[in-house]
């Protein structure tokens, strides 16, 4: 039973432990851009609302203590959710396991590595002499202008896109649907690995940071548009802690330290991510 419906800037962790120490069963999941908390036995949802509406107003305060028996019931609530997560963000789930399958063959690279699975999904083949042409972009092989995306070259690199998608994608999937989504995140990939080939005429790249500036833009404008929906409220330290990254980074501060970032993938995303959300929200107000 449904009795608490939240924004996602609302920290549940403590309120969860407390119910899990009580022993009231229950799941917290996003839906349309709420947090719902939902419980097993309805008959404890008044004391819950209760419960909530004090700790909220501070007349209540939840110890952060740990208990053996709640903390396994804990665990067994996280991962009972995730098949229901994996099927609420599909798309974003297939971004994560791809990117995860993916990186044991696209890590060796670091060390001169060119294995078959890394040399199928470059954006152009960097067996054959045209890799760094047009006549190599062109060719029939046209999944390589999406293919980069999944290519992780460390394990900090895999770790901070993954928490950059994951932020961003589950607001925008939830809102758009997943079929509306896949479309957004194919059309900032395309767009910010050519940007990023035409800029440097260099195909070594790869990561979802492109995707991930994307959702940045499209997510700020949709919230610059409609700040009352929940959906699009987020941490707006986290936001502009990313664009002050992009922009220093920018500079060419990393270079002198053998680290290259590819800016051009990163610009050309959040520009593509914001026309897409302009564009999204024109049509929500249709």
């Amino acid at each position: 039973m449904r009795v608490i419906e939240t924004s996602l800037e609302e920290d549940l962790s403590l309120f969860s432990r407390y119910l899990w120490q009580q022993r009231v069963r229950h799941r917290i999941f996003e839906e349309s851009g709420l947090q719902v908390v939902d419980l097993a036995d309805e008959r404890q949802a008044d004391a819950v609302l209760k419960v909530y509406q004090d700790w909220r107003a501070g007349s209540l305060v939840l110890e952060s203590r740990q208990a053996a028996s709640g903390d396994g019931w804990h665990f067994g609530s996280t991962l009972a959710q995730v098949p229901g997560w994996i099927r609420r963000y599909p798309v974003l789930a297939s971004l994560i396991l791809i990117s995860l399958i993916v990186y044991p063959f696209s890590g060796p690279l670091s060390e001169g590595s060119l294995n078959p699975v890394l040399a199928a999904l470059t954006i152009t083949d960097l067996r054959l002499p045209t890799a760094a042409s047009w006549q190599g972009l062109l060719s029939i092989e046209i999944w390589r202008w999406l293919t980069p995306i999944f290519l992780h070259f460390s394990v900090l690199h895999l770790a901070f896109n993954l928490a950059v998608i994951t932020e961003f994608s589950r607001r925008v999937e939830a809102r758009v649907g997943s079929a509306r989504f896949a479309l957004v995140v194919v059309v900032i990939a395309v767009l910010s690995n050519l940007g990023q080939f035409l800029y440097t005429s260099y195909p070594l790249f790869g990561g979802l940071s492109g995707v991930g500036y994307g959702l940045v833009g499209y997510v700020l404008v949709r919230h610059r548009l409609a700040p009352e929906d929940t959906a699009w409220q987020v941490h707006m330290g986290f936001a502009w802690s990313l664009l002050i990254f992009l922009v220093v980074f920018s500079t060419g501060i990393t270079e002198p330290f053998e680290l290259f970032v590819a800016n051009a993938a990163h610009w050309v995303g959040l520009v593509s991510g914001a026309a897409l959300g302009w564009l999204g929200s024109r049509n929500a107000r249709a």
